[in-house]
């Protein structure tokens, strides 16, 4: 209740509090220092109508928000004042806003609060000498209020100077003590009535002079009315109070029961982001195990292939040596008794050097860490069901494909799920979408989340995938949907990968690629190799390259290769590459550096190289204006690769990816076979 005694100007308890008309309170000096000086307004004049004054204050409050200052003591709780017909100040109450103006007397002329000193006194609280015309005339020093008036003794008393000076009893109990109170200002006597109509008390003469039509009831009577009235208005706070107080405590004890949940939130993070790193680490032991498994076998199959070449040169040179001296023999009869012998041993000899096998490439293989990256970048909170109703309720029920909104375009597949029906609806934290290898393998989970839509991309082409998808809860995991199919696209469409390319410029020597990525173009003498922007894993894949432009001085090459094929030697010149290299009249296959299967036949402008992918069957081949260019080139082949091409000075291709072969050319593929 401290706040409700203390002036919100000064924050000290009221001293010598009044009453503004908008019902608030102020100390009287506080008041007098907010009030400011109003230069009167000429020809400004009053209603000499009472009733019409009143009427204009209250809709002048209500309304706009400024008290007219016409009758600043015409309110509720404060006897009624004269009408005046100018204003010379104005107030501003602090807390409300509202604008008060008042006449000459200012904030001097401003009401006392009683009640409000009554309580500060009742309180402890320091308050001010009251006024002349309210303090005890019989006080020594500091004056206290008065609280009664002698009628016949004409002198106000204190409650001490009453009991000490004018006894009720002897010959002054015939005198009448009137209780001090509110009083008429017109009149200067108690109000004995209460206006309905105005909302003031009133005495006698002012019923008779201004509120004769007015409906009026006792003062009492009023009073316990508004006291009944403030009673329940107070109950109906006390209850709200008790449910603020209530409303407090529970935002405190979910205050606290947040810092509780934030701290095991904490320690669920750390448990499992280590858990992750755990597991990164152990898959990480298992991959270089691998990988030194790898790297030993490989070793040992290089050290194998590196005795049996080193033994058939031991023999070669050997022989070599032999029949060197057998040619030193001047004999020519014994001569000719071997010399035949030698010559077919030197060429078998030979021919075996000749046909010895390239050695392995070393295995191309790279860590994919794409989609555990892209599992740990969308790791994120899921809303927690309480004990209590996880244990009501049972896992979700199966979610349904959305059929129309599932498509399938290049190498991505888009799918769209609908939740379980009502009410196994209810509780679902997330969904699982799972996907099988496109060849009717096991399914893998591709998606975790509570999105109900997912795109995955990198599928391979001309493959038929499966899809389906679950719900789950605190409960468990729910039933699958329907599997669904989803085919992807026959041929592969890409272009040239733009990363390839010098950005445009031909003067670095670096390759120059088209605004749509199928066009490429050599500045420098220097072999540069340009890869599609995708590789291809699986499926029968045929494309072809149209020579722009071609001088006859260059050295294009035409195939596959990896992704870490060297990008400045011509294709096939690593073991990560596999090209066909082509000028005005013959080709030859490279691979690894070593050239063979050479083929009459070659390229001008206008032609186009096709380049014929089998990754069912593992083979390469090309052709020339869609006519084979000598038989299989490569074979084995397993894992991805990418569409690949080198260039120099003197050549431009253009790009025609997802052609269909020519049927010839398969024919002939399974007449081989």
């Amino acid at each position: 209740m401290e706040e409700e005694l203390r002036c919100y100007v000064c924050k000290e308890f009221y001293r010598e509090p009044v009453l503004l008309p908008c019902g608030h309170a102020l100390c009287r000096a506080c008041a007098v220092n907010l009030q400011c000086h109003v230069h009167e307004v000429e020809g400004s004049t009053a209603s000499s109508d009472y009733q019409e004054a009143d009427k204009a204050s209250v809709s002048s409050e209500t309304d706009s928000g400024v008290v007219c200052g016409s009758r600043p003591n015409s309110y509720a709780g404060t006897p009624a004042a004269p009408v005046y017909p100018t204003s010379s100040f104005t107030l501003t109450c602090p807390l409300c806003s509202k604008q008060v103006c008042l006449d000459d007397n200012g904030a001097e002329g401003l009401p006392p609060f009683r009640v409000m000193r009554t309580i500060v006194e009742r309180f402890g609280g320091v308050t001010g000498a009251p006024p002349a015309e309210e303090a005890c005339q019989m006080c020594e020093g500091e004056r206290r209020a008065a609280i009664v008036r002698c009628e016949q003794c004409s002198v106000r008393y204190c409650a001490g100077c009453r009991d000490a000076w004018h006894p009720t009893r002897g010959p002054l109990a015939q005198h009448e003590l009137r209780t001090l109170g509110t009083t008429c200002i017109d009149h200067g006597s108690l109000p004995v009535l209460y206006c309905n109509t105005c909302l003031l008390p009133i005495c006698q003469c002012c019923l008779t002079e201004r509120h004769s039509t007015h409906e009026t009831q006792p003062l009492s009577n009023a009073a316990r009315a508004h006291k009944t009235e403030l009673s329940q208005s107070l109950q109906q706070l006390s209850e709200q109070a008790k449910a603020m107080t209530e409303y407090i405590q529970l935002v405190k004890g979910t205050g606290d029961k947040m810092n509780e949940s934030s701290e095991e939130l904490e320690q669920q993070i750390n448990q499992a982001c280590s858990d992750v790193i755990n597991a990164v680490e152990v898959r990480r032991d298992e991959l270089l195990r691998a990988a030194r498994n790898t790297r030993s076998q490989t070793v040992a199959n290089m050290r194998m292939l590196t005795s049996q070449a080193a033994q058939k040169l031991r023999e070669a040179t050997a022989l070599l040596h032999f029949s060197i001296e057998a040619l030193k023999e001047s004999d020519h009869a014994a001569f000719l008794q071997v010399g035949n012998i030698l010559s077919v041993r030197a060429q078998q000899t030979a021919s075996k050097l000749c046909s010895a096998e390239p050695p392995p490439a070393p295995p191309a293989l790279t860590l994919d860490t794409e989609p555990v990256l892209r599992t740990v970048r969308t790791m994120n909170f899921i809303e927690c069901i309480p004990p209590e109703m996880e244990m009501r309720s049972a896992a979700p029920g199966a979610p349904t494909l959305a059929v129309e909104a599932c498509v399938a375009r290049g190498c991505s597949c888009t799918l769209a799920w609908r939740p379980p029906a009502p009410p196994a609806r209810a509780a679902v934290r997330g969904y699982v979408l799972e996907l099988d290898d496109g060849l009717g393998g096991p399914f893998r989970e591709v998606y975790c989340g509570r999105e109900t839509v997912c795109t995955i991309d990198g599928l391979h082409y001309a493959s038929l995938y499966s899809a389906r998808v679950k719900a789950f809860n605190g409960a468990g995991e729910g039933p699958y949907s329907e599997v669904i199919g989803l085919q992807t696209s026959p041929v592969a469409w890409f272009t040239w990968d733009v990363r390839c390319g010098s950005g445009g410029s031909c003067g670095s020597g670096g390759l120059s690629l088209s605004a749509g990525g199928l066009s490429a173009r050599a500045a420098g003498w220097q072999p540069r190799v340009a890869l599609a922007d995708q590789p291809l894993a699986r499926g029968l894949h045929y494309w072809r390259l149209r020579l722009d432009h071609y001088d006859g001085d260059a050295d294009p090459a035409f195939g596959i290769a990896r992704a870490d094929v060297a990008r400045d030697k011509m294709l096939g010149s690593d073991a990560l590459g596999w090209a066909m290299y082509i000028d005005g009249s013959r080709s030859w296959f490279v691979h690894g550096g070593a050239h063979g299967g050479r083929a009459a036949g070659g390229v001008a402008v206008g032609c186009t190289v096709g380049v014929l992918l089998d990754l069912t069957r593992g083979t390469l081949r090309f052709t020339v204006d869609d006519r084979p260019q000598g038989e299989i080139a490569f074979t084995g082949l397993r894992g991805a690769f990418y569409p690949a091409v080198s260039l120099n000075r003197g050549v431009a291709v253009t790009l025609q990816p997802g052609v269909q072969p020519p049927p010839e050319l398969l024919l002939s593929q399974l007449s081989v076979e």
